[in-house]
């Protein structure tokens, strides 16, 4: 018989153990608000307001323009109700646990 009619074994796969990673419980992930710290100082309808009042001052000095002023307040609108969902969702989370 030739070399090249004659098979050659199988490799066989290699058995190793398995590692398990434990993961750290799930108050280790959360992440502290930075702003618990300002919540009281700046009430946030009192953010709003500035807000908008910063922007009517930018386009009533022209420093931006006024299609500028409307994003960035669709922008923040878009946000405040994103924010405000999460946070019902994190309530419900904590009540939860």
């Amino acid at each position: 018989m030739s070399a090249l009619s004659q098979k050659s074994p199988v490799p066989t796969p290699i058995q190793t153990p398995i590692q398990t990673i434990e993961r750290p419980p799930a108050s280790a992930w959360r992440v502290p608000n930075p702003l618990t710290a300002l919540e009281s100082v700046l009430r946030r309808d009192e953010a709003d307001i500035l807000l908008i009042a910063g922007n009517v001052a930018l386009v009533a000095f022209e420093v931006i323009e006024w299609p500028v002023a409307a994003l960035t307040l669709a922008t923040h609108a878009i946000a405040r109700s994103r924010f405000k969902a999460l946070q019902a969702v994190a309530e419900v989370a904590e009540e939860t646990e």
